[in-house]
């Protein structure tokens, strides 16, 4: 059964009980390793429905036990998979009394979470209130963020909210108010599926030890995505007898902004000091000369397990290209034109992926695929014409080009904070009836209270200041601009993230000046389904679109990493080592998602015409001519084709060392 397996793949599968770290970078076959432990087990006596595995999705649970039915047999279907979610639903089922709580309780998804803190806000934000208070939806995610992160509502308000700091009274009010809502309607979020799972397992030993005794061996895939909650809770169920195996890569713990800590992987041996530690090093996805370039990254990190990927693949290949590029815009264009004459070359679209830091990166390249007709799917951030902000602006300059367009009209009226859906409609019928003229006529606002005659007045005086045949579309943005984004702040939590949306309508104005050719150029052939090469070609072939986060796991053949630069990776926005050595790791995954070629392109400028260095995870690599090589864009071609811990006594304290480490 594990003739299959390399040295250090056999290593895991037949370890001795007792706790167990597989540190697996990128590509090593971790998930083929944790399966054959799993068979391995059943296979030698151990009951299955006494084992626990522990993942982040239903889905990897399911395909990891079928993959183990097929090398052993059936019995495997009863080992009890799932995510820690669902593992705690049952759990609390079960042991609800012992807190107090119903075991009747029902589970709220995202939408009725939303709606509890509704109530809760009603409660305390009346007609009367004078402050803006943040949305329901935006309250969910703060609590929620402050509950995973493990932070007080102050400091997580002072980084990601901090206009809402001067309510922090208030909105604690709130959250208390969801809180007692909750309990009194017998309803539990995701967030309390944990938080009292792990409460019961910390404050009762006779039900710890019953857990103990039900599973024998706990498995969790994926450990440097737990948050301390979820490790504390894996932790705990394996205080008794220390039959813990968990497997993952701490070079990519990258969520950190949902409670990642890759200090889960890096201390784990402090909490079980008897750790037995087994790295998988070699690669089965990436060519040697891009795994040189990731491994040299990770070097410069200083805080890691040492490891050193090392490629299954002995082929000669050329090492990663650094495509140095003037601007935004040309590196957009350069792109788009290298994924075409691949294409042109045979390589289908489905084995090219764009990757980037956050998701307004893509926007001037999604205008290029769409001009190209290249497909494509995004993934990690809407699109960029799906994007309500950038609606709301083309409706403005949709307004400016074409005044009879209703549904724009309605888009933009319904901005304004003193006009509701009632005076929208009225006061389109208004201008529709005065041939989109308002000025001479001294009824037009009969009937209209005066709150709304001035917010209607204050938008006609800024459509009114611009005109298409005087000002070029660049004018006409910016004009448009400052007077949205107060509406901006006003109707959207998140306003300072959207602007940045914006700025790419401002980078593609300055090559359309005239304003009808612009939107045009905007509006015109969105890309669905198949639309490039014959009819012979895959039917559900598209180009790749993603950002780095959610590209983790996955893998393509040829991988374009864009503005590996200063102020995008490392984001200007990091502020601790933390969180630098977080973006390290980030690019890491960039890096590591290629098999066999790898650009990273880097602008010059940025959307502000400011110069942008190329980022310090290059320009800090001892021998970075060496690791790789410049690729000039005028004339490009196409590429072708940890020692293993000493055993020691178990320690008769575990328990309360998982207490000292999680509570202090």
């Amino acid at each position: 059964m594990e003739t299959d397996l390399n040295e250090a793949q056999k290593q895991v599968v037949l370890a001795p009980k007792g706790p167990i770290l597989v540190v697996a970078g990128a590509g090593t076959g971790k998930t083929k390793t944790l399966v054959h432990r799993l068979a391995h087990l059943v296979k030698n006596g151990t009951n299955p429905e006494s084992i626990l595995l522990l993942t982040f999705t239903r889905r990897a649970a399911k395909e990891m036990l079928g993959r183990a039915s097929q090398i052993l047999d059936h019995r495997m279907m009863s080992v009890r998979g799932g995510t820690f979610h669902s593992f705690c639903h049952l759990f609390l089922r079960k042991y609800a009394n012992a807190l107090s709580l119903d075991s009747h309780f029902t589970i709220l998804d995202e939408e009725d979470t939303i709606g509890f803190v509704g109530m809760a806000r009603d409660q305390v934000v009346t007609t009367g209130t004078k402050v803006r208070f943040p949305k329901k939806e935006t309250l969910a995610e703060i609590f929620s963020s402050c509950f995973n992160l493990q932070v007080s509502l102050e400091k997580y308000l002072q980084k990601e909210y901090p206009m809402f700091l001067g309510i922090t009274k208030e909105i604690q009010e709130i959250k208390t108010k969801f809180s007692d809502l909750k309990l009194k309607h017998n309803s539990l979020d995701f967030d309390d599926l944990l938080d009292f799972t792990r409460k019961l397992l910390m404050s009762d030993e006779s039900i710890r030890e019953r857990m103990s005794s039900v599973y024998e061996y706990i498995l969790v895939d994926e450990y440097q995505d737990t948050n301390r909650i979820q490790a504390h809770i894996a932790c705990l169920l394996a205080s008794k007898h220390q039959n813990i195996l968990v497997v993952g890569d701490d070079a990519q713990c990258i969520y950190g902004f949902r409670g990642a800590s890759v200090h889960n992987m890096l201390d784990f041996p402090k909490i079980f000091p008897n750790t037995n530690t087994i790295q998988l090093t070699k690669n089965y996805r990436s060519v040697q000369p891009i795994l040189n370039l990731a491994n040299a990254v990770l070097e410069k990190s200083s805080e890691n397990y040492k490891k050193n990927l090392v490629s299954a693949f002995p082929k000669n290949s050329k090492n990663p290209y650094l495509v140095q590029l003037p601007s935004l815009e040309e590196e957009a264009e350069w792109t788009s034109n290298q994924i075409l004459e691949l294409y042109e070359e045979g390589i289908t679209l489905s084995e090219m992926a764009v990757l980037f830091r956050a998701g307004f990166s893509s926007h001037l390249l999604e205008v290029q695929l769409n001009s190209k007709k290249i497909p494509y799917r995004k993934y990690g951030g809407r699109r960029f014409f799906d994007l309500a902000h950038v609606k709301d602006m083309i409706a403005y300059l949709k307004i400016i080009e074409n005044p009879k367009d209703i549904l724009s009209w309605n888009r933009i009226l319904l901005l304004e904070d003193q006009i509701g859906k009632k005076y929208s409609i009225l006061l389109f019928k208004k201008l529709e009836s005065n041939q989109f003229q308002w000025k001479d006529d001294e009824h037009f606002f009969l009937g209209l209270p005066e709150t709304t005659k001035d917010s209607f007045l204050k938008l006609m005086h800024c459509l009114d200041s611009v005109s298409p045949v005087i000002h070029s579309t660049q004018q006409i943005l910016e004009r448009i601009l400052a007077y949205y984004f107060p509406l901006l702040e006003s109707n959207y939590d998140d306003a300072e993230k959207r602007k940045q949306d914006l700025d790419a309508l401002v980078l593609l104005s300055k090559q359309e000046p005239k304003l009808s050719d612009y939107l045009s150029n905007l509006i015109l052939n969105p890309v669905e389904g198949k639309e490039i090469g014959t009819s012979n070609e895959v039917e559900d072939e598209f180009l790749t679109l993603s950002t780095i986060h959610s590209a983790k796991g996955l893998e393509w053949k040829y991988v374009f990493t864009l503005q590996v630069v200063e102020g995008n990776l490392p984001h200007s926005r990091i502020r601790t080592t933390d969180e630098l050595e977080e973006e390290r790791r980030l690019f890491y995954v960039a890096i590591t998602r290629a098999k066999e070629a790898l650009f990273l392109t880097n602008p010059a400028f940025n959307d502000k015409n400011r110069f942008t260095p190329v980022s310090r995870f290059l320009s800090d690599l001892p021998k970075e001519n060496q690791l790789l090589q410049f690729l000039d864009p005028k004339n490009a071609q196409s590429p072708k084709e940890i020692p293993k811990d000493g055993q020691k006594e178990p320690s008769n304290e575990t328990f309360q060392n998982i207490q000292n480490y999680f509570l202090n």
